[in-house]
């Protein structure tokens, strides 16, 4: 897939800037994205200096509705080709955004399904691919489709990200299965190792044991590796496909998620 432009998302630090790194370290030119401006500048200037195509450095609040909707604009000026949905948030307490809705549902799932949305048409046209960064936890989510923003439940920060990286596995696959084998565009879902990235030792509190490099390398695969062209709806650990556990692989489940969220965001 060499020449597709890639969006990767919170690809400044960890392993979205390693999965930047191999995605243009394999000829495609990379849309950098951030929060932070400066951050985006210098992870812009670290492949540069490298000789590495970066077609653009983009910041975006991916809590912010209308920042997504211009980042998606951005992306599609770019001709971009392939999606990474990699950026995520833990929050340990629970925090809206200016919206008022809860950040990491927003965040992780909300408006990544709507970046998705609002560039689906240009990755139809594009014969593109969709990677989902979820997580292994997925399998330990409790997903309550009646309260996923926590609003009448007790918070608990863990089961809000397992969730929500349970959503990015199950929309992976719902897309896949409405769009079609046959579309041109692929979706699929990962978990691309433990890396002692900001999210897990100051979210989850936890230190990592796999490499950012080996991680990212895994995303680039998915997002333009040869061998997976044409694999949609799946779910990977690593470069490994393997099976979803849990409540990953409850399709009734993945199919009320899809219509919820399509609604929430207005495209009913």
């Amino acid at each position: 897939m060499v020449d597709q432009v890639v969006l990767i998302t919170g690809s400044t630090s960890g392993i979205g800037l390693a999965a930047a790194h191999a995605v243009a370290a394999a000829g495609n030119p990379v849309v950098l994205h951030g929060r932070r401006p400066d951050r985006v500048a210098d992870a812009a200037a670290r492949l540069t200096a490298e000789g590495l195509p970066v077609a653009a450095a983009l910041t975006a609040d991916l809590g912010d509705r209308a920042a997504v909707e211009q980042l998606a604009a951005e992306a599609g000026t770019l001709g971009v080709g392939v999606l990474v949905n990699n950026a995520g948030v833990y929050r340990r307490e629970r925090t809206e955004t200016a919206a008022g809705r809860e950040v990491t549902w927003t965040v992780n799932h909300l408006h990544p399904t709507l970046l998705t949305v609002l560039l689906l048409d240009d990755l139809l046209d594009r014969g593109g691919r969709v990677v989902n960064t979820s997580a292994v936890v997925h399998g330990r989510a409790r997903l309550d489709l009646d309260d996923p923003e926590f609003r009448t439940r007790r918070y608990n920060h863990f089961h809000a990200y397992a969730n929500s990286k349970l959503a990015n596995l199950l929309m992976a696959r719902e897309f896949a299965g409405r769009v079609g084998p046959d579309s041109g565009v692929t979706f699929n879902a990962l978990h691309p190792g433990v890396v002692s990235t900001a999210l897990l030792t100051e979210g989850m509190r936890v230190e990592g044991h796999d490499p950012a490099e080996v991680a990212g390398a895994a995303v680039a695969r998915l997002a333009v590796g040869a061998e997976v062209a044409g694999v949609t709806g799946c779910y990977f650990e690593g470069d490994v496909e393997t099976e979803p556990s849990g409540p990953g692989l409850d399709d009734d489940l993945a199919r009320r998620l899809h219509d919820d969220t399509m609604r929430d965001l207005g495209f009913d």
